[in-house]
């Protein structure tokens, strides 16, 4: 009863007092098509209660970040019910960025994302590759009058279930911004169409119009390869029954030997072909503590002795 109360509450969408249905920043895409149809409203879904919902909660987790960089000690402007209007281009469309804050004495513009696991994991192996339309957007923002002083954009993500944070900085690429400020110009200035891809391209996976521009699902079907070898999947299979196999015989055994140890620090267990030898090790190790750090140094100066290394790895999944 009360759930459904709540969803009956948020089923008609409240205006913010903000974007009353014209072409926002957040409606141009590096693809002039989609900008188009956003302009046009050509593919306008009406949004349910849970949408909204998830909206709003959007906003809620906006307000943490920013509480959460304020802890930090981070100087802010133009944040929350205080944003900025900026606008792009000569058809001076208009968005309202999260912020501006300072950094190692230089203020930047700031962004601030919350995301699922996919979408957060997504991010940190690819970077803005997984995200086009966020580089798109904040790219835009740099692109306006009003910023464009700004050498570049922080991206804050926060994983929904977790609250960890990650951020990347994202230097402004006027190269990249201005073909698609002119584009949108064309299409709000001079009224023009522009034509419809002849096929899906990478940007068409995750866009929320591509069932409108190809009536279907679409797969990012970049990176993958597909064989048959059933040589390899016999060989892998045999492997993976033999691992699991190993495994539990082996837990079993570190079970009962576990128990023999007892509180000796060695212990010989032995029959006709096999001397086991087991032994208790403790282990000492060191880390790095980040709360030590910033209570000391500072959190700005956390930014200056944390470096990200990546490395490549391969998962094997059975999907049959």
């Amino acid at each position: 009863m009360l759930s459904q109360a709540v969803l009956a509450s948020y089923t008609k969408q409240e205006s913010d007092g903000i974007h009353h249905g014209q072409l926002t920043i957040t409606g141009i895409s590096p693809c002039p098509y989609h900008t188009y149809i956003n302009y046009k409203k050509l593919d306008v879904e009406p949004r349910d209660a849970v949408v909204n919902l998830r909206m709003k909660n959007g906003k809620w987790q906006e307000l943490e970040c920013l509480e959460d960089l304020r802890h930090a000690g981070f100087k802010m402007r133009f944040t929350g019910s205080g944003q900025m209007t900026v606008h792009v281009g000569k058809s001076m469309i208009g968005g309202r960025p999260d912020g501006l804050i300072e950094v190692d004495g230089r203020e930047d513009v700031l962004s601030i994302k919350a995301r699922s696991l996919d979408a957060y994991t997504s991010l940190r192996q690819k970077g803005l590759e997984a995200e086009p339309m966020t580089e798109c957007q904040e790219q835009m923002y740099m692109a306006s009058e009003e910023l464009k002083d700004k050498a570049g954009c922080w991206l804050y993500v926060k994983h929904k279930d977790s609250c960890r944070p990650y951020d990347l900085f994202i230097p402004r690429n006027d190269a990249y911004s201005q073909p698609i400020v002119e584009a949108t110009d064309e299409i709000v200035l001079g009224n023009i169409e522009p034509k419809k891809p002849e096929k899906p391209f990478n940007l068409c996976a995750s866009c929320h119009h591509k069932r409108f521009c190809w009536q279907q699902e679409l797969v990012d079907t970049s990176g993958i390869r597909t064989l048959t070898k059933p040589e390899i999947i016999e060989l892998w299979m045999q492997g993976q029954f033999h691992l699991e196999m190993g495994k539990q015989y082996n837990e079993e055994a570190r079970v009962l030997l576990k128990e023999l140890l007892g509180e000796n620090d060695v212990l010989f267990v032995e029959d006709r072909e096999t001397l086991l030898e087991v032994r208790k090790i403790i282990q000492h190790r060191t880390k790095f503590n980040e709360s030590k750090f910033v209570e000391k140094f500072g959190a700005e100066a956390l930014i200056d002795v944390i470096e990200e290394s990546s490395f490549e790895q391969m998962r094997i999944t059975n999907r049959s």
